[in-house]
């Protein structure tokens, strides 16, 4: 068997480089460590961060990856113990979700009455348990559609900071 040239050994390396790079893209994905408690009305809401990678459609879409900012917000009546994922209302909230926010004035009833609506049809039904433990909580909760059940993809431990 022939000794590669130098060059071939080059472009295999540059090859397997570039494909490595490729593989696991230039940003940073996944669930941040922190979440924020605020208190409402009727309980809590609970917000944990996520960081997602784009889609990728074209190779100089994967080399130049993007990524965007997910919030998933839950609403429950307590922090303490364990609180069935039933009890829980959550949805998601993207950057694009923010921007409309910002926007639209708040005040007007017409666009609270359709967003309220269509953030009941968005959430998910929900089974497992979120778990508070002082300063921690742990979520370990299957979303339920009409004929799967998926793992939440906020799932996690998280630090609890509180929001005035």
């Amino acid at each position: 068997m022939p000794t590669p040239s130098p060059a071939n050994r080059r472009m295999r390396s540059v090859s397997s480089l570039l494909f490595a790079f490729a593989l696991t893209g230039c940003t940073a994905t996944g669930n941040k460590p922190d979440a924020t408690v605020t208190r409402t009305s009727d309980g809590y809401e609970v917000t944990l961060y996520a960081t997602r990678g784009l889609m990728v459609h074209d190779p100089v879409a994967l080399i130049f990856h993007r990524s965007y900012e997910l919030e998933s917000r839950i609403r429950v009546p307590s922090i303490e113990g364990r609180v069935d994922a039933a009890d829980a209302s959550v949805y998601e909230v993207s950057e694009f979700d923010k921007a409309a926010e910002k926007k639209a004035p708040s005040t007007h009833p017409v666009d609270l009455r359709l967003r309220e609506h269509y953030e009941k049809e968005r959430r998910p039904r929900l089974t497992g348990a979120l778990v508070f433990s002082g300063h921690t909580l742990t979520v370990d909760v299957q979303a339920v559609g009409q004929s799967s059940s998926s793992p939440y993809p906020f799932n996690g431990t998280y630090r609890l900071k509180t929001r005035q």
